[in-house]
């Protein structure tokens, strides 16, 4: 996160507001106010809730629904209100951040170990190396948790006897930990991303096991459509209005429902296929032990799944409104290229 803050020209670095703590928020036919724990209040257009999978814009959005009154069709309506505890929790994770111990380990080293209820991924930089052992739970819940040192020491004796390399452990690596944590994987899709000018992105609208990074991948994703959808919303009133005209509240939430009619297939497909590759890599069942040790293990096969992933890749969306020269040609076209540097704005958006 440093480094992408330091990388930002200095005008866009004075407009972040670091370590504000958002307690609440207004919303009106003309904009939207937000309360801070400090006291301050900020004004604008739109709340994007891109706060993670214990979201507090979410959690305030579905509070200031219910306060809503609905009709009795509304009411009928299971998508109205999201539930209050989305997420599934099926697997949990320890990370260990250790030095990198050469010659044992090299930098640019990764792997994947899988066995029964358990798999270890490896990381390994210059200076440190990170694991994340990932853990079936005994049975699945939505409850929230806070992992103590004490529930960290228990997960060592579990696993700490586990190999990350031929001659170190996972308890060699928490015993010279610089770092150490523990988390609980939600997996889940809202059924609502936005309400009123309020609208959520990334882990807030849905969350992923991180077997495949698809979460941060497709986190990404959800901010180029919504701005695209946003693009579209401003375009269409300044082509009628001039520089000055700002969409509407009828035509940002409109906006709001393209951007997740646009992104909630693609989510849905890489949830199941992150929980897919979670299960097998845990050898969560007889089939997954199977599939991961005979199937998935096979060059041949990886290559096909690798070849459709790229196809599926080839769709992601981009900046509609951003110039630039395309660095990477591949094997599948670009469904949405680059626009090239001093082409005509990006045509009517497409059905």
């Amino acid at each position: 996160m440093q480094t992408l803050h330091d990388s930002l020209p200095a005008e866009a670095q004075a407009k972040l507001l670091p370590n504000k703590k958002v307690t609440g928020f207004t919303t009106d036919d003309d904009g939207v106010t937000v309360t801070c724990a400090d006291g301050s209040t900020y004004s604008g257009t739109i709340i994007v809730g891109a706060d993670g999978a214990h979201s507090t814009v979410r959690r305030l959005m579905r509070e200031k629904a219910l306060l809503q009154p609905r009709t009795a069709a509304e009411l009928k309506v299971e998508q109205i209100i999201n539930e209050e505890k989305p997420f599934l929790t099926t697997y949990r994770a320890m990370w260990i951040r250790f030095p990198t111990v050469r010659p044992l380990i090299q930098p640019g080293d990764a792997s994947e170990t899988h066995g029964k209820d358990c798999t270890l991924q490896l990381f390994a930089g210059e200076d440190t190396s990170v694991i994340g052992i990932y853990e079936r739970m005994d049975k699945p819940t939505r409850e929230g948790v806070r992992y103590t040192q004490q529930d960290e020491e228990k997960f060592i004796e579990r696993w700490g006897r586990l190999p990350i390399v031929k001659g170190y452990t996972i308890q060699d690596a928490y015993t010279n930990r610089t770092q150490a944590g523990m988390v609980n994987l939600e997996e889940g899709i809202l059924k609502r991303w936005s309400w009123e000018r309020i609208v959520l992105a990334g882990d807030a609208a849905h969350k992923f096991t991180p077997s495949t990074g698809a979460g941060c991948n497709n986190g990404i994703v959800d901010v180029v459509a919504l701005a695209n959808e946003l693009y579209h919303a401003f375009r269409a009133v300044r082509e009628e209005g001039g520089p000055e005209a700002f969409p509407d509240k009828d035509q940002i939430l409109a906006a709001f429902n393209d951007y997740q009619q646009a992104r909630f297939e693609h989510v849905k497909d890489g949830l199941e296929g992150a929980s897919e590759a979670t299960g097998a890599a845990t050898w969560s069942d007889i089939t997954h032990r199977f599939v991961d040790r005979h199937v998935l293990s096979r060059p041949s096969l990886v290559k096909f799944f690798a070849t459709r992933s790229a196809a599926a890749t080839a769709k992601t969306p981009v900046f509609e409104y951003v110039e630039g020269e395309e660095q990477m040609i591949g094997k599948f076209p670009w469904a949405h290229p680059i626009k090239e540097v001093g082409s005509k704005a990006a045509g009517s958006k497409a059905g």
